[in-house]
């Protein structure tokens, strides 16, 4: 976040513990800045996950707070939405499209219907991705995947069968009250997309881009401009030059 003082970039002091007021309002975690410029210390950086309609007072956050502030939009408007989490760290969204019959990929702030733009553009190594709705959990890993082979090397942290398992048995539990007749159209709906899943992508012009949020040095650190070989040089901030 930027100063609060001067509005210049602050760097990390570490994590704060939440106050109680934060707590309430959804924060799990507060990160804590001081600022580069002034010296203004105490910066505070609330993330509030689990009551996302915070984000929409505070206005501020990253792909998590964007992700979920989106999501909670498009429920409200009625929309089948998907949360999807990238254990090499992203979030993002899907949206399920009657016109087209499947799961739309919507990145707010980044791009839409480009799934592997992350691998593709962004230069990711992708291991898991997961899809949390109110009816069902899905892998979704293979719609994000350039290549199949190569990520399921990848994809050591639990056995394939233990992972299946509690996928289903999730989704189970969170349709539990849900009629018969819905349930087998969840149903249907799903092995259609098990089948899509299945199916390879191929890359396309508009997946070779890289990462567009974020400042400059954070997506260079983070290996996520893309394919360009464009050299970047950055100047010191002052407790650096300290």
């Amino acid at each position: 976040p930027a100063c609060p003082s001067c509005s210049s970039p602050t760097q990390s002091s570490g994590l704060c513990v939440p106050s109680v007021q934060e707590q309430q309002d959804g924060a799990g975690r507060v990160e804590g800045y001081r600022c580069s410029m002034c010296g203004v210390e105490g910066v505070r950086f609330p993330r509030y996950h689990s009551r996302p309609e915070k984000l929409l007072e505070t206005r501020k956050g990253r792909c998590g707070e964007w992700a979920n502030c989106f999501v909670l939009c498009c429920r409200a408007l009625g929309f089948d939405t998907r949360h999807v989490v990238d254990w090499t760290d992203h979030v993002w969204a899907e949206v399920w499209s009657k016109a087209e019959g499947r799961w739309l990929h919507v990145d707010p702030g980044e791009t839409v219907d480009k799934p592997l733009v992350y691998e593709a553009g962004w230069g990711k190594k992708l291991t898991y991705v997961m899809a949390f709705s109110k009816e069902e959990v899905q892998d979704v890993t293979w719609r994000y995947s350039k290549d199949h082979q190569d990520t399921k090397q990848r994809r050591i942290l639990v056995r394939p069968r233990w992972l299946v398992k509690n996928i289903l048995e999730l989704t189970k539990k969170r349709q539990l009250r849900y009629p018969e007749e819905e349930k087998s159209g969840l149903m249907k709906r799903r092995l259609a997309e098990c089948l899509e899943l299945l199916t390879a992508r191929s890359v396309g012009e508009g997946d070779r881009i890289g990462r567009q949020t974020g400042s400059m040095a954070w997506r260079v650190a983070r290996g996520e401009m893309g394919t360009s070989n464009t050299e970047f040089v950055f100047s010191p901030t002052k407790d650096e030059e300290d």
